[in-house]
């Protein structure tokens, strides 16, 4: 019999997670909270009430979950949900698409999702909460802190540091060894060629400081 999960947070993302899961083939998805859209299913899941019911669902048994909430314009509401979760007593689950490649020594936190087509190569570093969206590539050497989103298609060289909160746009790229800040956003399509300080906003190529966040 399968371990059962709850879902945290419906919306596209969910989706992607949801189909990642599957394909897995470890959990079996018991259902999904949300601030709204009760009573509504997404691909076959059903939402089945608001976050108010999680301590409910863990004296039922369900003490797995995972965060299903895409991340937005401001990370709050995520790292919010993983604290939430971790004080409730939950167990956050890591869920790596079998379309992924792992190298070797990678470590994990937990509460992680790494989607199809993405590459994280060895002894590269990730904490906890974070998403490693589709075709992306991570190289090896690398320390992704918690929380923070690399989407589709971005490419990490060697040895690159991102700091917790961060969020790098699609398709952008960082050359090797460089550190991006905590609470950073890096815009699609950048090309980061210098280290990007703390609480920053970066863009174009080659990617310059426009503001702090």
């Amino acid at each position: 019999m399968r371990e059962k999960v709850v879902l945290t947070g419906g919306g596209g993302h969910c989706k992607v997670v949801i189909d990642a899961i599957r394909k897995e083939g470890i959990y079996e998805i018991f259902g999904i909270t949300d601030l709204k859209n009760t009573g509504s299913e997404i691909l076959g899941i059903k939402i089945i009430g608001t976050d108010d019911i999680l301590e409910e669902l863990l004296y039922k048994g369900i003490t797995s979950a995972l965060i299903t909430l895409g991340h937005m314009k401001c990370n709050t509401r995520r790292v919010h949900l993983f604290n939430k979760l971790c004080e409730l007593g939950f167990s956050l689950i890591n869920v790596l698409h079998p379309g992924a490649i792992i190298g070797e020594e990678v470590s994990l936190g937990k509460g992680n999702v790494i989607l199809a087509g993405s590459i994280i190569n060895s002894c590269t570093s990730i904490g906890s909460n974070c998403i490693i969206n589709t075709g992306s590539i991570v190289e090896h050497d690398c320390i992704i802190e918690n929380h923070v989103h690399i989407s589709p298609g971005v490419n990490l060289a060697g040895g690159v540091k991102v700091g917790e909160n961060t969020h790098i746009g699609m398709g952008a790229d960082v050359i090797e060894g460089v550190t991006i800040g905590k609470n950073c956003i890096i815009g699609a399509g950048a090309v980061v060629i210098g280290d990007i300080p703390h609480n920053s906003v970066a863009v174009g190529i080659p990617a310059k400081v426009i503001k702090e966040v």
